[in-house]
Order: C-alpha cells, then structure tokens, then sequence
C-alpha cells in the first residue's frame, strides 16, 4: 500500500507541475512585464527609499521597492519550484515503479529517504512561490511596462463606469481612496473581467453617437477628466459633457484582444495546481517516511 501511494503521489507531482509549468503566467511570458522582473536594480530603489526625506514620496518609494522584491522573488521562485517538483518528482515516480514491481528491496530505504527530501524540500519551494504568486495576483496592479513607475490599468466597473454623478460635490471617483495609491488601479486578479478585455457590445455603442457610451466616455465628453484624474483626487466639480449630463463617467476602451483574460486564466490555473503539488509533497514526505521505517513487508 506504501509502495502504492508513494507511486501515484510521485506521478502527480509530476503531472501538476508540467501543467504548472505550461501554464506560469512567468514561464509562458503571458505576463507583459515578466521579462524584465529577473533584472530589476531593486539595490538602486532601495538606496533611493533610504535617502529619501520627503514622507509621502518616501512611502512611495517604499512601495516601489518592496514590490520589485516581490516580482524578482516570484520570478526565480516559479523556475526553481517547478523545476525542482517535476524532475524530482520524475525520479521518486521511476523508483515509485520499481518497488512497485518489487524489483529494488535491497533500495527501499534509500527510496524512502529520497522520496521524504523530495517531499520536503517540495513542499517549502512550492508553498512560498504560492504565497508570493497569490499575494501578487490579488495585491498588485497590472503591470504592462518594466519601468520602476510601472504602466498601470485604470479601475473601472462591469459598466465601463470610472466615477458617478453626485448632486452638490460633482463627480465622484469611483475607487479612489486617500491613503492607498494603488487603488484606482486594476489588480491582476480584475483583468479577467469584461471590462478590461475585448468586448463587441462596447466596441459597438464607442461609434453610436446615441449610445451613453458614446456620450458619457471620457475621450469624447470630458476630455479634461480621465481615468488618471481620478489617482489624485476623491471629487471633481461637475462636468457638462459635449451631449449632456451623465450620471456616470465612463471610460474609453480601445481593447482589442482578450490577453489579459487569457494571463488570468492561467495564473488561476497555476494557483490552484500548485495547491494540488503540495498536498501532493506532504504525501510524499510521508509515505517517504514510512517506506524508510518499512520491514521490507510491503504493508
């Protein structure tokens, strides 16, 4: 039964870790920024924080820093997690078959030892690249450039909406908040979503001139006041667009392909796989375990 379990353990070790690496939102490149995360001068954003004496522009440098050396981590971390779990994991399932044919007793306890390292091992690489990889998926911004400054997406709702109408304030942004400057940015866990991908109704309505998209999108109502209006400030005064007035201000799409839905499938997918390895890993250790402490009885 050890033998058993220590076989299919291994080979889905190896299973979800070639799905993993097919799916990488780094190995695949699928993210747009990936490429240059391995070489960022996070030593240089670092000295610039500590020199830094302005308070407010302090944080942000801090900010800056600190997620370059999140982006840099996760990087090295999906090569050498993956890597790691699937040869590895191709080795355990190899010796996994040869006990199971009971063809290398005299080598069960070397096995075992083999397969609880592996098991290990596997489990820390894997479960750290998981908790970086979730916690910039769901926390950072979308991120289409290299640079330290970054080339964020815009926020806005299902509606294309990015601020609304509010009698006596003016318009009102939509996700701005004072003490968090990330927030009037998409996330990469929000780019799955409609509104930040291809979209036949809203590409339509862009050129129908008796569409509230039409009227009420920034590029043709409020050229003054953008998406980008929004990271500085909570309220505008109202603003009479070229057709009327809006209730919603909503913003230009230009959006012609689902890439960005596309990277968000297949982070998804890496995320939940890796859940899978290590659960998969602390079998192995275990099963490992029992195969080093075995009698050679097979039970």
């Amino acid at each position: 039964m050890k033998k058993t379990l220590f076989l299919i353990l291994s080979g889905c070790i190896v299973i979800f870790s070639i799905i993993c690496i097919c799916c990488g939102p780094i190995i695949t490149g699928v993210i747009p920024s990936a490429n240059d995360w391995k070489t960022k001068n996070c030593q240089k954003l670092a000295d610039e924080y500590k020199a830094e004496t302005n308070e407010i522009t302090k944080e942000t440098k801090k900010k800056d820093r600190n997620k370059c050396n999140r982006d840099k981590a996760m990087y090295g971390l999906e090569y050498s997690s993956l890597i790691f779990d699937v040869i590895c994991g191709f080795v355990c399932t190899i010796l996994g078959l040869l006990h199971y044919f009971d063809v290398a007793k005299p080598f069960e306890k070397i096995t075992g030892i083999i397969g609880l390292a592996t098991g290990i091992i596997g489990f820390v690489l894997t479960f750290v690249y998981l908790v970086y990889s979730t916690y910039i998926f769901t926390n950072d911004p979308y991120d289409s450039s290299s640079s330290s400054s970054g080339n964020y997406l815009y926020k806005r709702n299902g509606d294309w909406a990015f601020a609304k109408f509010e009698d006596g304030k003016g318009y009102k942004c939509l996700y701005y908040k004072e003490k968090n400057t990330n927030s009037v940015y998409a996330k990469y866990s929000d780019v799955g979503k409609k509104q930040y991908n291809y979209n036949k109704k809203k590409n339509q309505e862009k050129s129908d001139p008796n569409s509230d998209y039409y009227k009420c999108s920034h590029d043709s109502g409020s050229a003054y006041f953008t998406p980008s209006s929004c990271a500085s400030r909570e309220y505008y005064p109202s603003i009479t667009t070229k057709y009327g007035d809006c209730d919603y201000l909503l913003a230009e799409t230009i959006d012609d392909t689902i890439d960005r839905k596309y990277l968000f499938d297949k982070w998804v997918t890496t995320i939940i796989f890796s859940c899978f390895i290590i659960v998969c890993d602390i079998g192995l250790a275990i099963f490992g375990f029992l195969l080093f402490k075995s009698d050679g009885s097979g039970i």
